[in-house]
């Protein structure tokens, strides 16, 4: 399967609405597949270099996209409001012992009842990121395959 194919679960799995804020840790596909679900919402990219986020502009810029921002930054530490967004997609790169910490930073940008939706790179790193969503708060946490990666999903409770 490709990376197209785990984008688009991820974009199906958050059940991303018109007019709603998204936040995308991740890369440009994706942050237009949310832009063109989210319609008039504003999506955030967040990444951690800024050359990243410079390329991902100009590909935003090239598809006509307007309402996307661009911030540095990673899941730990998210340079978002609490409550700013209702739905999170993406990866989250990180190591295992900061997964709780950025399952409850997630928890803190995510409005009431918000979702997320990210992919890990096989089942075992898709299990500890559905504890760690778990244990922040997250309900009806829920891990699928898709193109031999893991997809987790919750809502925030």
């Amino acid at each position: 399967m490709s990376a197209g194919e785990v984008e688009l679960a991820l974009l199906d799995a958050a059940r991303l609405e018109p007019q709603e804020d998204v936040l995308v840790l991740g890369g440009g596909a994706l942050a237009l597949g949310a832009h063109e679900r989210a319609g008039d919402g504003w999506v955030y990219v967040v990444r951690s270099q800024v050359d990243e986020l410079e390329e991902l502009l100009g590909e935003a810029h090239a598809a006509g996209a307007s309402g996307v921002a661009y911030l540095v930054g990673e899941a730990p530490v998210l340079p978002l409001p609490d409550g700013a967004v209702g739905a999170v997609v993406g990866r989250i790169a990180t190591d295992d012992g900061a997964l709780v910490a950025a399952a409850e930073e997630l928890a803190r940008v995510l409005s009431a009842g918000g979702r997320v939706s990210l992919a890990e790179s096989d089942s075992e790193a898709g299990e500890s990121l559905a504890r760690s969503l778990a244990a922040a708060g997250f309900e009806e946490v829920e891990v699928g395959q898709v193109g031999g990666q893991a997809v987790v999903s919750g809502r925030l409770g």
